[in-house]
């Protein structure tokens, strides 16, 4: 059973791409520690500083309709969460792009309905990915998620998209993927 504990950030606004990764570091490498330094810059102004939110320790993000939306696919905001330790996000829904670079970086974006309604940002979140269940630890309450797709949850272990086709190129497997 793969079961992940941590402290809740949640989103009480729309989270646009825009603002999760300012445009003056939009050209920056693609690298989860220097991305991480200014993720979420924009969406609040706490977190407008250098590791202004991974200073914050949280493991979860918890957010409402189409997080990550904007139409921005910019694939620095996935890798700015995952180098500020963000182990899962859970949310009403995903825009499309971000949802594809997180499946590509293996970072679980994780459907939750209405969950956001239910969480304040510091719970104690503990997600059990085998059966998606999600409990807050703060609060007692208990929610479900839709289950990771088996492919998804591959390319995740794996460590992301390329980690996942380079040991099929090593261990000559590629040819049996469905």
């Amino acid at each position: 059973m793969a079961i992940i504990k941590g402290k809740a950030w949640v989103a009480k606004t729309y989270v646009m791409s825009f603002d999760m990764i300012v445009q003056k570091f939009w050209t920056s490498p693609i690298d989860p520690i220097e991305n991480s330094k200014w993720v979420m810059a924009g969406v609040d102004e706490a977190f407008n500083k250098e590791n202004g939110f991974k200073d914050f320790g949280y493991t979860f993000i918890v957010a409402g309709h189409n997080f990550a939306g904007g139409g921005k696919s910019i694939e620095h905001c996935v890798t700015g969460l995952m180098g500020a330790n963000i182990k899962a996000v859970f949310a009403t829904s995903f825009a499309r792009l971000q949802f594809r670079n997180a499946i590509n970086y293996g970072m679980p974006f994780i459907t939750s309905k209405d969950m956001n309604l239910d969480c304040e940002t510091g719970d104690e979140l503990e997600y059990n990915s085998d059966n998606g269940e999600i409990k807050n630890l703060s609060n007692g309450k208990i929610f479900s998620s839709v289950p990771v797709a088996p492919f998804v949850a591959e390319v995740g272990a794996a460590g992301g998209l390329m980690n996942f086709i380079r040991t099929k190129i090593a261990d000559g497997s590629i040819a049996n993927l469905h």
